[in-house]
């Protein structure tokens, strides 16, 4: 069974994955998506964030939130 922190480590993985295809860097995603660099970092680093968060940066890379949760597993 999956657990919470390796959900959120994956969803951070799969940001940071659509991040680099976007050749975009951390702060420009953190500029397009209205969130902190730090907090992105930290995301994407696996740190837990709310549905809002994860909206905003689907919205910032400019997929549906769906997208985010497209990791396999």
């Amino acid at each position: 069974m999956t657990d919470e922190k390796e959900i959120f480590e994956a969803i951070g993985q799969r940001i940071n994955q659509l991040r680099k295809e976007r050749n975009l860097s951390f702060q420009e995603l953190a500029n397009r998506s209205n969130i902190e660099k730090a907090n992105l970092v930290k995301l994407v680093g696996g740190k837990n964030t709310t549905v809002s968060t994860l909206e905003k940066i689907a919205t910032g890379l400019d997929v549906h939130p769906k997208e985010l949760w497209d990791f396999g597993g």
